[in-house]
């Protein structure tokens, strides 16, 4: 099981490296950098990371090709993996709720414009001259004859069954979010659905986005979780009902609203919602509690990868050089 790290978003690029010289001393595999609506450009926050030497991959996530144009994206996408030697990664997705309540923007036929976005970005990373005609993209007359380095890593936000179809067809990785264990067969078999449609042999990295709330102060760590928990698979029955149970599940999706007061008032108090209910969103969507956690997490993770999970993606809130210190002193030695 590899460890990535998800940090929060607008993280000034100086700062941003020296969290990544943290997890990268530690062992993490991958750290991406968050695209959120008014905070800094995740690409020019990695840049200063990039000229670092090292192994750890340096990502960001998510970016969607509604909010930018493909030949936008691949030209970041190369410039980063050019300054890191080989090392970008990125995450496209359909375009997520916070962008759409800042912009207006409807997407249509998402599942069209990621792969059409995927195409693109991994045709660009060959060098080699395209011409690509898509239903809603296009890229003509482009050529980035400059590359050297190996190909960026492109993964593809899903969760539903379409979205990981064409994701086994096409991208390098899936990025899912929140998924429950029980839910990994059905997923597992959605991607695998698609690299067969494809004849695709070769292997399809499959991360889990999940929330870190592990702190020292194990009230506070649960709070945190708490207030976050309106974006854990945004509640949807699909994502609760296997611990909740068709009626607690759709009783929640009922109450998304105080989920989301709570969020936007950064309260810990979820109005109409029973205890029982709460702690169980946060047992089995989160990982949250104090130090003395981490082995009861190392031990779910290994419960994922017998599933088959190849990554685990940490969502930090908070602090994070202390995450960082608990992940790399802590989980990383269970997990190996």
């Amino acid at each position: 099981m590899k460890v990535q790290l998800f940090l929060e978003a607008g993280i000034p690029p100086a700062e941003l490296a020296e969290l990544g010289a943290l997890a990268e001393g530690y062992g993490v595999q991958t750290l991406w950098a968050s695209s959120f609506p008014a905070r800094r450009e995740p690409f020019m926050c990695l840049s200063a990371l990039a000229t670092q030497p090292g192994d750890m991959r340096l990502g960001a996530v998510p970016i969607s090709p509604f909010e930018l144009h493909p030949l936008k994206i691949a030209d970041s996408l190369l410039t980063l993996n050019e300054l890191s030697g080989g090392r970008a990664a990125i995450m496209i997705g359909g375009l997520g709720h916070s962008v759409m309540r800042v912009t207006n923007l409807e997407p249509k036929r998402r599942v069209r414009a990621v792969a059409e976005c995927v195409e693109i970005l991994k045709a660009a990373a060959t060098g080699e001259f395209i011409n690509y005609e898509g239903e809603i993209f296009s890229l003509l007359n482009y050529q980035a004859d400059w590359l050297k380095a190996s190909p960026p890593l492109v993964y593809v936000g899903a969760n539903g069954p379409t979205m990981l179809r064409m994701a086994g067809r096409v991208a390098d990785g899936v990025m899912l979010s929140d998924v429950p264990l029980s839910r990994m067969k059905e997923v597992r078999a959605h991607m695998q659905a698609g690299k067969d449609a494809a004849g695709r042999s070769e292997a399809l990295r499959v991360a889990n986005f999940f929330a870190w709330h592990i702190k020292e102060d194990r009230e506070t760590a649960i709070a945190e979780a708490r207030i976050e928990m309106i974006w854990r698979g945004l509640l949807q029955p699909w994502h609760t009902a296997p611990f909740l149970g068709e009626e607690d599940a759709a009783f929640v999706d009922s109450k998304r609203d105080a989920f989301l007061q709570a969020f936007l008032r950064r309260t810990p108090e979820i109005e109409g919602v029973p205890e029982n209910i709460i702690t169980a969103l946060i047992d089995n969507l989160t990982f949250t509690g104090g130090p003395e956690e981490i082995p009861s997490v190392a031990v779910k993770l290994q419960e994922f990868s017998a599933a088959g999970l190849d990554e685990v993606t940490l969502k930090i809130h908070g602090n994070a050089r202390e995450a960082i210190r608990l992940i790399g002193e802590q989980l990383l030695p269970e997990l190996s």
